[in-house]
């Protein structure tokens, strides 16, 4: 008598049906942990792993201008070992221009995340955690404060729950960034990790979704996860495009155990994908038949979720016809042109007002930045604001009190100056900290010059230049004002998208 398992390449509708009840009840245990892949990511407008090895193709070449190194980068891409690829990358720019390039390829600051990743955080009441490919915030901001994240296993993981857990590591700490398959098993071959992780998975029922077609590595992954599993796992099941699914794969999957839901993708999205989520955790109809509200967000146009990759390796993206073309010119795929970059369309009704809070001994250094935020300025987009916008007869405190209530963002200018500043410190920073705790303001430290300054009541949030770094230390000053003045615009245009 044939079985579901038999039967799995037949794609029945009968079959459909029955694995997504059993996901259903996985759901409904509370247990399910979800497993996200880099296609999350791509929905958002990020590069993927393929389109970030060919950014680095490119600036290996404009960087270094040595054809050798530049050749071997592209060589390596070319055959698809993109793990390879980003290490020579990293080898021929240096470990500094490198992480920097990569952070701000991948910055996801600024950026909306995604239906899928909505509809995702949308279940979290029932699950029991999230594992991801992830290097972004994409998740943890659609998740909420709620949940904790961590990005190194630990046999905490054996035992909490509501956590998301990034395999790959988290953006603003390179050190902990796994790009190498052999990194990640080294990484997870001490005892007690590996026991804290087959524990979870000998026991959870696991969902995989952002997976895309081309993804060969996502079959090593998922091999690894069945070792993991022991020999009597509970469901493992995998909503992945219909046409990733070649008779032999889907052969090898369902003879591992993995329960399979397969989406077609003809009309380019992938809001199958959704749909099978809102199957999931729709309510069965008892008496009569109940209305449950959706959980897909509101259609976005030409929202697609991509393939991704594996945090055990790479994917096998396709290559372009054409693989000379890596000799000549990095062709970046049209993925980079989704609205990651330029989201200011239109100047919103009134300017954003910018207030400077800073030291007087960092006046210049104030109005380099300033002038670097010119084109802000132009547009329409903000007004800047500082004491030196004081009229002739302005009573100078009540001016400034007034601006820094009013103000939409906040740029504390950090020195050791500032820090030592009385009224800067206990007065403009501390009444800048409270109305952002409040949701009234955004503030960004900005840090001029190097100082102890992590202690501090803004140490906890984002600072400016990426990773603190500060302005005096970099050789050509216009460049950290530039990297200052992106920062700054990634900001005001996520507040013009999201009024108060």
């Amino acid at each position: 008598m044939s079985t579901l398992m038999d039967n799995a390449n037949t794609m029945s509708a009968e079959l459909d049906a029955a694995v997504i009840e059993e996901l259903h009840e996985a759901f409904e245990s509370g247990e399910l942990v979800l497993f996200v892949g880099g296609g999350i990511s791509a929905a958002a407008g990020l590069p993927t792993w393929r389109q970030l090895v060919d950014l680095l193709v490119e600036r290996v070449r404009e960087q270094v201008g040595d054809d050798v190194v530049t050749a071997e980068v592209a060589s390596l891409a070319r055959s698809q070992r993109y793990s390879e690829a980003l290490a020579a990358a990293e080898h021929a720019l240096g470990a500094a221009e490198f992480n920097a390039f990569v952070e701000d390829a991948l910055d996801d600051e600024g950026l909306e995340p995604p239906r899928i990743a909505l509809a995702i955080a949308a279940l979290r009441d029932k699950l029991r955690a999230v594992l991801t490919t992830n290097l972004n915030h994409l998740l943890e901001r659609a998740f909420g404060i709620e949940w904790d994240t961590m990005w190194r296993v630990t046999d905490e993981a054996a035992w909490r729950r509501r956590f998301i857990l990034k395999l790959h590591g988290t953006l603003k700490e390179p050190g902990s960034w796994v790009f190498e398959r052999e990194r990640f098993l080294a990484s997870i071959a001490a005892p007690d990790v590996r026991r804290s992780l087959t524990a979870v998975l000998s026991k959870c029922p696991v969902l995989f979704i952002g997976f895309g077609r081309a993804d060969n590595n996502f079959d090593e992954m998922l091999s690894d996860i069945h070792a993991l599993s022991g020999s009597s796992p509970p469901p493992r099941f995998v909503i992945v495009p219909s046409a990733s699914l070649t008779p032999y794969r889907r052969a090898t999957l369902v003879d591992m155990g993995f329960l399979l839901l397969p989406y077609d993708t003809a009309d380019g999205s992938h809001d199958r994908a959704l749909a099978i989520l809102e199957r999931m955790c729709a309510p069965r109809p008892r008496a009569a038949p109940l209305r449950s509200r959706s959980i897909v967000p509101p259609p976005i146009p030409d929202l697609e979720l991509p393939p991704s990759s594996s945090p055990l390796g790479f994917p096998a993206y396709d290559l372009p016809p054409d693989p000379a073309a890596y000799d000549d010119a990095v062709t970046v795929p049209g993925a980079l042109d989704s609205p990651r970059r330029d989201r200011v369309s239109e100047p919103p009704a009134s300017p954003i007002e910018v207030f400077f809070s800073y030291s007087e001994s960092n006046r210049e250094l104030r109005d380099k930045l300033e002038t670097h935020l010119a084109i802000l300025k132009r547009k329409g987009v903000i007004r800047g604001w500082h004491d030196g916008e004081i009229g002739a007869g302005e009573e100078r405190d009540r001016a400034l009190a007034e601006h820094l209530e009013t103000a939409r963002v906040v740029l504390l200018l950090i020195s050791a100056d500032f820090l030592a500043s009385d009224f800067c410190y206990d007065v403009e920073m501390q009444k800048a900290i409270d109305r952002h705790e409040r949701g009234e303001a955004r503030v960004i430290p900005v840090i001029l010059d190097a100082c102890d300054w992590e202690g501090a009541p803004f140490g906890k949030l984002a600072s400016l230049p990426r990773g603190g770094r500060p302005v005096t230390s970099w050789v050509n000053q216009s460049e950290a004002f530039t990297d200052i003045a992106k920062g700054i615009r990634k900001q005001v245009e996520q507040l013009t998208q999201n009024p108060p």
